[in-house]
């Protein structure tokens, strides 16, 4: 099926992010995050145009009073997206729907679904899930349902990516083509989002990424495709994004945003050409991409800040990996950014197939003696399907197989193996900590080195001044709290 179809039949169709979704319900005041969900702000906009009544809970940013608003109303369709550090909180969610409406169909999205879709349908309060992206599925879903009711399993299995119960057991249908048009989406339904509530705008350019490392699941996800989006209409966004809902930060949310050279300097190019005045930071950029002619013109742009995926600075673990990039590969790209007047972030990981503790320490150095601007270590941490999971098995040992329990924050090790112990792991992780500490506190103490202040950017000297304006502020905060509840007899 594809966008040409049109029913009569308008439903309410409710739209969920469960991230946090348990906090909420005690959470009396409203929360923050970055940005709001992209696939769902997709997802909403597409359902609109095929003419649904569209509602969007964010759990991460809501309250209380609006979480039971919003669940008080009766949809005739629910979606919520999960990864697999919020499957349990989807299910959760989806629980507290179906005890208020019972046979209100409950669909499942995002990236957990490719992983385990059995999994996603085992229990009783989710009917439904989709392996892949959801925009033309969903309506294809939907039309089954208005034409036939609860449906049947012969008429599910024509809906490409749906997993279904047919008759005691689990149906997985094919994925379906990826959206090879993307220019083809509407802008996401932004209005649908409480917008005042994220401090960045968020877009996507591209979708997908054809590398191949052994931590990654995004083939398990999207396939090996990468798909691109017209710069031009990409710009045309950014430019209706900021006069529908005010200057912010923008993060650019692709999986590879230069994945392609001409890609990145003509979107480079549309922002320079029309002379906007604007700020943003990238999620995914491979080091062997940053040469110094497209890093120069990523600045002129607005870039001010990249993530780098470095990983680790052995070339052993590179290869085992799969990186398909050196360390000098990635020198050459902390230097460029730098010399640029781009921030750039670091991000190795602990634990992945040939590390020990003398590679991480290995890596610590390279960050040091490269002074990349901010690192962070992180625990490697496998997915089923994923050739680090398949390594482990056969060459390591899991201390926690729960992979819906994993966080990329935990200082804990999930595995181990035999010429990398779980204490080792630990001890390296602090070691590693601490040393990430030690660069964020030389960062600042350096900022205003005047050599150093030269190659920073707007974005970045507002951070600092802001955080300047913490430390300052934050005594006089305390000072005022101990006036306040401080008597004679001490606190009240």
């Amino acid at each position: 099926m594809s966008f040409d179809h049109y029913s009569h039949l308008a439903w309410d169709v409710a739209l969920i992010d469960p991230d946090g979704f348990s906090a909420a319900l005690k959470r009396r005041r409203s929360g923050r995050r970055l940005f709001p969900h992209l696939g769902l702000g997709y997802l909403a906009a597409c359902l609109e145009r095929n003419g649904e009544r569209v509602s969007v809970l964010d759990a991460g940013v809501s309250n209380t009073r609006e979480i039971r608003h919003f669940l008080s109303q009766p949809y005739q369709a629910v979606g919520i997206t999960a990864n697999s550090f919020t499957f349990r909180e989807a299910q959760a969610a989806a629980r507290e729907l179906k005890r208020r409406y019972p046979h209100t169909p409950v669909v499942l999205g995002g990236p957990h679904v490719s992983i385990d879709p059995e999994g996603c349908v085992s229990g009783p309060e989710i009917d439904f899930a989709f392996r892949g992206e959801g925009e033309i599925a969903m309506i294809d879903l939907l039309e089954v349902l208005k034409r036939s009711g609860s449906g049947k399993p012969d008429v599910f299995s024509q809906v490409p990516g749906l997993v279904y119960k047919a008759e005691g057991r689990v149906g997985v249908n094919p994925p379906a083509d990826r959206i090879r048009d993307l220019d083809q989406l509407p802008y996401p339904a932004w209005h649908l989002f409480p917008m005042r509530r994220y401090r960045q705008h968020a877009f996507l350019s591209s979708r997908g990424c054809p590398m191949d490392c052994a931590f990654c699941a995004i083939k398990t996800i999207w396939g090996a495709q990468w798909i691109r989006r017209d710069p031009e209409q990409v710009v045309n966004e950014i430019a209706w994004l900021l006069k529908q809902w005010g200057p912010k930060l923008i993060h650019v949310n692709d999986d590879n945003l230069t994945m392609n050279p001409a890609h990145i300097t003509k979107f480079c190019d549309e922002i320079i050409k029309r002379r906007m005045q604007i700020q943003w930071v990238v999620q995914g950029m491979r080091a062997d991409a940053a040469h110094p002619d497209i890093a120069a013109k990523m600045r002129r742009a607005g870039c001010q800040r990249v993530s780098l995926g470095i990983e680790s600075n052995d070339p052993g673990v590179l290869e085992a990996i799969g990186k398909q990039e050196t360390p000098a590969d990635m020198m050459q790209a902390i230097r460029v950014c730098r010399q640029a007047g781009i921030q750039v972030l670091g991000m190795f990981m602990i634990g992945n197939p040939g590390d020990t503790l003398q590679t991480v320490s290995a890596s610590m150095r390279f960050a040091r003696e490269n002074d990349i601007d901010l690192p962070a270590f992180y625990m490697a941490l496998p997915y089923p399907k994923t050739r680090l999971w398949e390594y482990i098995e056969r060459h390591g040992r899991f201390l926690n197989r729960d992979y819906l329990s994993y966080n990329h924050m935990s200082p804990e090790p999930v595995f181990e193996t035999p010429e990398f112990s779980a204490e080792e792991r630990k001890k390296i992780h602090r070691k590693a900590e601490n040393f990430c500490r030690r660069q964020a506190l030389k960062y600042h103490i350096m900022f205003w080195w005047p050599p150093r202040l030269l190659k920073r950017n707007g974005h970045e000297i507002r951070r600092e001044l802001i955080t300047w304006l913490k430390v300052i502020v934050m005594p006089l905060r305390v000072l005022r709290f101990w006036r306040r509840h401080w008597n004679a007899g001490g606190f009240k």
